[in-house]
């Protein structure tokens, strides 16, 4: 009896599920508010991954600084290099 009440207690289960994925809609793979995960590797190891799950928009901000701090480092490697100034 007991295990007849846990089946059927699993299957309702099992059958509301779908019904609690349909209520969030589906977002655009490119909409800002998707969230996007992307695997690093993790510095010191050769085989170790990190997994980071951010939304479109996070990962962009994240890009554009990442240019940014790039083209500063050049622009004062520049500035070092130039004997006349």
């Amino acid at each position: 009896m007991r295990a007849l009440k846990a089946v059927i207690a699993s299957s309702l289960f099992m059958i509301a599920m779908p019904a609690l994925a349909e209520d969030k809609p589906k977002l655009d793979r490119n909409d800002p508010n998707a969230v996007r995960c992307k695997r690093l590797d993790v510095t010191g190891s050769l085989v170790r991954k990190e997994r980071i799950c951010r939304t479109n928009a996070e990962w962009r901000v994240i890009s554009e600084q990442q240019n940014r701090d790039a083209d500063d480092l050049i622009t004062r490697s520049r500035a070092g290099m130039n004997p006349s100034g």
